[in-house]
């Protein structure tokens, strides 16, 4: 049997988020098939009651059934499941020829949310270690990993610093800090052309920090009425369960990832951190829960708090500047629709509204930072540069 293709490889991130159980060396079509029995999917979805990235039931017996077609993924067995107490889930797959799989779930519960706190102040997050960890103890020496947003940034983390990765598929996975990218620099030249990223044309996680895929991919899918989902993975499929049409990157990706980096680059570790956190989470928990994006800022405020619970007399001005850096960070993906709409209509009009939005609430951020201690006062200016080179360079893009 051929190695998985990367259609398959994006069912398999899908599947990882129901919260099923196997018997060891259980095969997939046994498996697939139970969830299809009467009520069984039912009973799956509501014993989860955790991050399902959005998918209504029709959207998962799609997935399963288009599993069910794909005769590569027939014979695989279900080996080493595990549900670690931080939240991590992650499964290997192996077909008769004993090639390995290893399929990473995206954030799905508040544990991990913990955990990105304990590691906010890391090179190496706890789960990105326990990661490493999982990888290392599999009796395999060429294995495959891919993984969904956070599941795909810990499948880009274990290829760069494993040698047993043959190769790894990241889809919609967000990027490293320059810190990881420093630190990790030969290791990222020796392994980066084994990872291929996948990505939603108009995702917006993918574009946050620092890539090092040695092959991106950009895929051009269905409108989302939510600007949000085009992070989900199911939609990067076909009703066929193949990858749709690739596309170019959004033009305006680039941007928002080289704003997004110059102000996270200059950060104090802890600050860097909590903000990181802090948007991947909010992003994600407006994906699980359904919420309208227009409540990001809040919950991205909720998620800092618990980030810092316990240790907010020691933490309470980083809290509040992380709280000011998260605003500026997710001004454009505020906007993202308006910037997909730009792109898909060639509206000079919009983009300058866009931009008039942008700097009036620009100034408004920098205000709030030269307002509270004293010693994040040299991030105003860094700050407002960066919002001054974002506005310029929307100015300067040919729509």
């Amino acid at each position: 049997m051929s190695r998985l293709k990367n259609d398959e490889l994006v069912l398999l991130d899908n599947l990882i988020y129901l919260d099923w159980d196997v018997d060891e060396d259980e095969e997939l079509k046994d498996l697939i098939d139970n969830l299809l029995e009467d009520g069984e999917l039912d009973r799956i979805i509501n014993k989860t009651k955790n991050c399902l990235v959005s998918m209504c039931k029709s959207e998962w017996i799609k997935i399963l059934k288009q599993i069910q077609n794909k005769p590569n993924l027939q014979d695989l067995k279900i080996i080493d499941l595990v549900n670690h107490k931080s939240g991590m889930r992650v499964a290997c797959f192996v077909d008769s020829q004993d090639n390995c799989t290893v399929v990473f779930r995206g954030t799905a519960t508040s544990k991990e949310w913990d955990d990105n706190g304990q590691g906010a102040y890391e090179y190496d997050t706890t789960e990105q270690k326990y990661a490493l960890s999982y990888i290392n103890s599999l009796n395999f020496d060429k294995i495959v990993v891919t993984g969904h947003s956070k599941g795909g940034n810990k499948a880009q983390y274990v290829t760069i610093l494993s040698s047993k990765i043959l190769n790894c598929v990241s889809v919609n996975g967000q990027g490293f800090s320059n810190e990881f990218i420093n630190k990790y620099k030969d290791n990222i030249e020796k392994n980066k052309n084994k990872i291929v990223a996948i990505n939603s044309k108009y995702d917006y996680v993918n574009c946050l920090f620092n890539g090092i895929a040695g092959e991106m991919h950009y895929i051009k899918t269905k409108f989302q009425v939510n600007p949000l989902f085009y992070h989900k993975a199911n939609i990067l499929l076909d009703d066929n369960g193949d990858l749709r049409q690739e596309s170019n990157r959004g033009i305006f990706s680039k941007i928002i990832n080289d704003f997004s980096t110059s102000i996270i680059s200059d950060l104090p570790e802890d600050i860097r951190n909590l903000t990181i956190d802090g948007i991947i989470s909010a992003i994600e928990f407006v994906l699980c829960h359904d919420k309208n994006n227009d409540k990001l800022i809040k919950i991205g405020g909720s998620i800092l708090i618990m980030l810092t619970y316990g240790k907010y007399f020691k933490y309470k001005e980083a809290f509040a500047f992380s709280y000011i850096i998260l605003q500026i960070l997710m001004l454009p993906l505020l906007l993202w629709g308006d910037f997909i709409d730009i792109e898909e209509t060639h509206s000079v009009e919009l983009l300058n509204e866009v931009i008039k939005k942008i700097s009036n609430a620009g100034d408004k951020i920098v205000n709030k930072i030269n307002v509270i201690d004293n010693k994040f006062s040299p991030m105003s200016n860094t700050v407002s540069n960066a919002i001054n080179t974002l506005i310029n360079k929307l100015k300067a893009q040919e729509i």
